[in-house]
């Protein structure tokens, strides 16, 4: 039980600790950060999800999702790049509540046998009532 509640945790750690997010420079981020997606709108407001983007001279180049359509979108007419990134204030969060978690499951784990006894005990004898 405490490595399925762990397990979720962290689970929800991780996926927890990235939204998505507006990119400064698309032409250095893709490249360096290798993300699986972007969401590109160009000029006209048309907006596009690029899977395995990569940067190729001026243009970013990938394949539209849910498609087999390479597209070529110059990086000049993006009016916004966005992508999966590390969000500090989700990170924090997460962390915080992780780590309730496991400080809970701790001192459940810790204090499972500290029961004490009840003096209204049954001691033996004979129970019958008038």
């Amino acid at each position: 039980m405490v490595v399925r509640i762990m397990s979720a945790a962290a689970l929800l750690g991780t996926v927890a600790c990235s939204s998505i997010q507006p990119v400064m420079n698309a032409r250095e981020f893709i490249p360096a950060k290798q993300p699986q997606r972007v969401w590109v709108v160009n000029q006209q407001n048309e907006s596009y999800v690029v899977t395995s983007p990569r940067v190729e001279g001026d243009n970013i180049v990938g394949v539209l999702l849910n498609s087999d359509r390479e597209v070529t979108i110059p990086i000049q007419n993006a009016q916004l790049v966005e992508a999966r990134q590390r969000d500090k204030k989700k990170t924090l969060i997460a962390g915080l509540v992780l780590g309730g978690v496991v400080g809970g499951t701790v001192f459940l784990a810790m204090n499972a046998g500290n029961t004490k006894g009840d003096d209204q005990s049954y001691m033996g004898g004979d129970l019958r009532t008038r």
